[in-house]
């Protein structure tokens, strides 16, 4: 795998870690910093799409 590669997976990891934890509530996020975290999420994820499937 590249490292660019490596790199975007990580990303992915990370944020959807965030986005699906038990814990989000108390992270005292607004509504809309979350739905900003959902769309890096799906950016992301189509840009490896895009890339490498």
């Amino acid at each position: 795998m590249t490292m660019e590669k490596l790199q975007l997976l990580e990303r992915i990891h990370k944020l959807a870690s965030i986005v699906h934890s038990e814990d989000l509530k108390d992270f005292n996020l607004t509504e809309e910093s979350i739905q900003e975290i959902r769309k890096a999420l799906d950016a992301l994820t189509e840009k490896y799409i895009t890339c490498y499937c």
